[in-house]
């Protein structure tokens, strides 16, 4: 038995198990250790950029009082509260506000999950109440008609920037789900032409195409092809150039320069962002009255319909209030 034991005693030591071991054990030394494991669980890479910036500023705002966070459970109420009312000050809006603050209970949810801490000390604090109009600007429809037709179609350019608009006047997209089309994403599905987007949360939805929209589809496919470029199924489906294809997608800062050029080409002085489109088709949908608030919510890809809501300008419109539609007494009429 002795001897037994002293063998296990001297066992050969293995000096790459031990640096593996000295790493896991000390790998979580600074709260971007933990930001990075939480940021993991998400596939979408333009999730994974928001939340990373949403934490950073709270980590920020922390440090220039003074207060430098290692460990989830070092984050108290106070700070959460702190942090809310001076993102209210500096005058950001409610649903910003909102964003930022969710962002950071989100990361103390999940260090729950991780048994890093016991109980959630953010949930004791209130967030701002969302303001139920969009702030946004939406075009009205004759603007549209103007920016579409604004762009010099006989160019690359000029094709790419009317494909733009058009995509986002008809269909609603997101800036973030624009910019990462790609040609695999034309489907069809039962006797439908179909464009499949991935959405925010990584929820997948699937939209129509009219045939407004699959014209200018064809056309613009058709003039690369002209220039010896066709598309493959992992290409992106808008390209920057007619001679060489995109290795990466094109930038959401050229979808707003878009949008910003062509309002001020054709004479709009109002501010206006790729939003602005996506709020023009959501409003025009809503407004003509024929599709329902939940058809119209799925198509935007909203999980609450009250997010559609706000884009519902016929609630201020008094002459279809329901008031006027309560009358007891037409059966007897």
């Amino acid at each position: 038995m002795a001897k037994k034991t002293d063998a296990a005693l001297t066992t050969k030591f293995n000096p790459e198990l031990a640096r593996k071991f000295q790493e896991a054990a000390g790998k979580k030394l600074e709260i971007q250790d933990f930001v990075r494991e939480f940021l993991d669980q998400f596939l979408s890479p333009d999730t994974k950029t928001a939340y990373l910036k949403d934490l950073k500023f709270f980590f920020d705002f922390l440090r220039s009082g003074d207060v430098v966070i290692t460990h989830p459970r070092e984050i108290q109420s106070y700070h959460f509260q702190l942090y809310r009312d001076q993102l209210l000050a500096r005058g950001l809006s409610s649903a910003t506000v909102n964003r930022r603050l969710v962002c950071i209970r989100s990361f103390l949810k999940w260090a729950i999950a991780a048994r890093l801490i016991d109980f959630n000390p953010l949930d004791a604090v209130k967030l701002p109440k969302v303001q139920t109009e969009s702030p946004t600007v939406a075009f009205d429809d004759e603007e549209v008609q103007r920016m579409i037709d604004a762009p010099d179609r006989s160019t690359h350019r000029g094709r790419t920037h009317r494909l733009v608009m058009v995509l986002l006047f008809h269909l609603g997209l997101r800036r973030a789900e624009l910019t990462q089309l790609k040609l695999q994403h034309l489907v069809e599905e039962r006797g439908h032409r179909i464009l499949r987007i991935l959405g925010k949360g990584e929820k997948v939805r699937l939209v129509p195409l009219n045939a407004a929209v699959q014209r200018e589809l064809q056309i613009y496919l058709a003039a690369l092809e002209a220039q010896d470029q066709k598309l493959g199924p992992d290409d992106y489906l808008l390209q920057t150039e007619d001679s060489q294809k995109n290795d990466r997608p094109i930038d959401g800062s050229t979808i707003f320069r878009i949008i910003t050029r062509y309002a001020r080409k054709v004479g709009i002085t109002k501010t206006v962002s790729p939003h602005s489109c996506r709020a023009t088709v959501i409003s025009h949908l809503l407004d003509t009255q024929d599709a329902a608030i939940r058809d119209v919510a799925t198509f935007a890809g909203h999980s609450n319909i009250t997010t559609t809501e706000r884009y519902d300008k016929r609630r201020k419109n008094l002459d279809k209030s329901a008031a006027y539609q309560v009358d007891f007494y037409k059966k007897d009429a």
